[in-house]
């Protein structure tokens, strides 16, 4: 994603500056903040807690590669600011809620084999196709 420079702002839309932020910096730390949220249900938390100071710990990390592009005068690595804020802000958090063991392993799911019968009688298990 092409982001305009803060320099450029003074100059035409035309003639502006951009610097590139890769779609891993987005992805990469959004499933960590998918993670939270998901932490979130699970551990019933009533105000989204986890996925409150993810979000926050991800701005903080947005704004501190901003900041040292602009002290610097090149480009950063995005995922090197993000990543360490929005894993230490999480696992931070869950250390001083006692959760931490729950939110390091997380949940277990079972796999659903495909001997089970379907939900909805009449619609086809993925064996009968």
């Amino acid at each position: 994603m092409r982001v305009p420079r803060f320099s450029a702002w003074t100059q035409n839309l035309c003639g502006m500056q951009f610097s590139i932020l890769g779609y891993g910096d987005i992805i990469v730390p959004g499933l960590l903040v998918a993670y939270c949220s998901r932490f979130d249900v699970w551990v019933n938390s009533p105000k989204k807690i986890y996925l409150f100071c993810c979000c926050i710990a991800y701005l903080c990390g947005m704004v501190l590669t901003f900041a040292v592009m602009l002290v610097t005068k090149m480009g950063q690595p995005a995922l090197l600011y993000l990543v360490p804020f929005t894993l230490l802000g999480s696992a931070l958090l869950a250390w001083r809620r006692g959760e931490m063991r729950q939110f390091w392993n997380g949940t277990t799911y079972e796999v659903l084999d495909s001997t089970r019968e379907p939900l909805l009688p009449g619609v086809l298990s993925p064996p009968d196709l």
